[in-house]
């Protein structure tokens, strides 16, 4: 005995269909209708996703993992420096390749150079307005650098020590190009004195210039470097070596707008014995980060975002609080996302995406903005048009109907009708498969139609019926 067959289910208006088969059946139709905007207008489809590759390529949405910068001495605050921005750099998954020079102005023309350095740590106000405007972009300055003047003996109790010195037992100031040579020849440029021959200067190497010091050599020398460097280090802990105050300091930074003036209070480094025993007044050059102007955007964003954590840390001595990165140097053009990052912060895109995205982002939100008014609107058509082209389907099914409809009823003979009446069937079958995915109420409308051209053909069938019974009777 067999089991009865069960019916099959009815559904019911009143039961939900699952979430799965409901988003299944939006996705099917969706690419559906997507299928036929890609055959039909496939060239204007082309054309917007060209766009887009255009777009991306000519924004260089991806940076290189390997750039390079040149800085100063190794041991020395700007070789510290740049190393702090290497292992800023390498947490963020991009290597930074550093290479030493004699600092001044080499780290500039070192870059220049070679192709692979495209970033450089200089001295603020070694170059002159405009020089270096058709190359380089400024990305701010980053930390002090005071002018040390560092001496053995007696206190000497002068207003002018540079002065003092160049007149006295000589004074060491650096190699040509240097910043502790720019700096010292412009100060006694500003003091109307000149810098002819009766100076004593010697513009001995940085290092040589500190073991002449140290041995006893030579009585005095000038350096630019930060509080940080381990050189600067060995000098204040020599109990034989003093440190130089400058009374004339304000003076010195008002005359010469790249210095600053800096100080450091009394009993910063020991409070017994008090040293230093005075407040030392000093003037400072910053340390200016620039990179070439075709450096990729997301670096330099990569660049100011080390600038502002090592800028934020507490170890800079003379700088106050968020005063670095900012723009100090004026000679050196200062880049456009730069100022952007001075003024507005860094992009909010930052908060939730890599430096990269962000960048890409910060740079091309306006045209991210262009391309979402037009997509939207283009989605919220994407039912409409799945209708409209339902619509247009019906149509082209009406006007087959139509012409099937003629042929049926003037067919002569059942040959004619039958080949009608395949191709009927045919059409009804492409209908029932493609126009519901579209638009069901059109689907209901011309089934309607079919149910005429059916009774049509039938009233024909009957015709040719009678027709072949009675030629036959004859």
């Amino acid at each position: 005995m067999t089991t009865p067959k069960k019916p099959p289910p009815i559904d019911s208006l009143s039961k939900l269909q699952p979430i799965t088969k409901r988003t299944a059946k939006l996705v099917l139709d969706e690419g559906y209708a997507w299928s036929h905007i890609l055959r039909h207008d496939w060239l204007s489809v082309l054309s917007f996703f060209l766009g887009i590759v255009l777009l991306v390529f000519f924004w260089e949405p991806i940076p290189p993992k390997v750039v390079g910068i040149a800085v100063g001495r190794e041991g020395t605050s700007d070789g510290l420096y740049g190393e702090k921005l290497a292992a800023f750099f390498a947490e963020h998954g991009v290597e930074l390749n550093i290479t030493y020079t004699e600092g001044g102005k080499q780290p500039i023309s070192v870059m220049q150079r070679d192709k692979s350095i495209q970033s450089a740590l200089v001295l603020g106000g070694l170059h002159k307005k405009h020089e270096l405007d058709s190359t380089v972009f400024s990305l701010g300055s980053s930390q002090f650098e005071p002018l040390w003047l560092f001496y053995r003996g007696a206190d000497i109790g002068q207003d002018q020590p540079i002065l003092h010195f160049a007149t006295t037992s000589g004074l060491a100031i650096g190699e040509p190009g240097s910043g502790s040579h720019a700096i010292i020849t412009s100060i006694l440029r500003s003091d109307r004195h000149g810098t002819g021959t009766d100076y004593k200067l010697l513009d001995w190497p940085y290092l040589e210039s500190v073991d002449a010091l140290v041995t006893g050599k030579i009585q005095a020398l000038s350096v630019v470097d930060g509080i940080d460097s381990p050189i600067i280090k060995k000098l204040l802990a020599d109990p034989n070596i003093r440190i130089a105050n400058f009374p004339l300091a304000p003076a010195y930074a008002r005359r010469l707008p790249q210095l600053d003036l800096v100080t450091i209070p009394r009993g910063s480094f020991k409070s017994d014995p008090m040293f230093p025993a005075i407040d030392v007044n000093m003037v400072a050059t910053s340390l200016t980060l620039v990179v070439d102007k075709t450096l990729h955007p997301a670096l330099q964003l990569l660049f100011l975002m080390a600038m502002d954590h090592i800028g934020d840390s507490r170890d800079q001595f003379f700088a106050k609080q968020d005063e670095f990165p900012s723009y100090k140097d004026t000679n050196i053009p200062l880049a456009p996302i730069a100022k952007k990052y001075f003024t507005q912060g860094s992009p909010p895109a930052l908060n939730y995406v890599g430096f990269v995205v962000a960048s890409l982002v910060d740079r091309i939100w306006f045209f991210l903005l262009g391309i979402f008014a037009i997509l939207y609107p283009i989605y919220q058509m994407t039912p409409n048009f799945r209708t409209t082209l339902g619509q247009l389907k019906t149509n082209d099914a009406q006007d087959m109907l139509h012409d099937i409809q003629v042929r049926i009823v003037t067919a002569e003979n059942h040959a004619e009708f039958d080949a009608a009446m395949e191709d009927l069937a045919r059409l009804q079958q492409e209908v029932d498969t493609w126009i519901p995915r579209m638009s069901v109420s059109h689907y209901y409308q011309i089934v309607r139609l079919f149910d005429y051209v059916k009774k049509i053909a039938g009233d024909r069938l009957e015709f040719l019926n009678q027709t072949q019974s009675k030629s036959s009777t004859e």
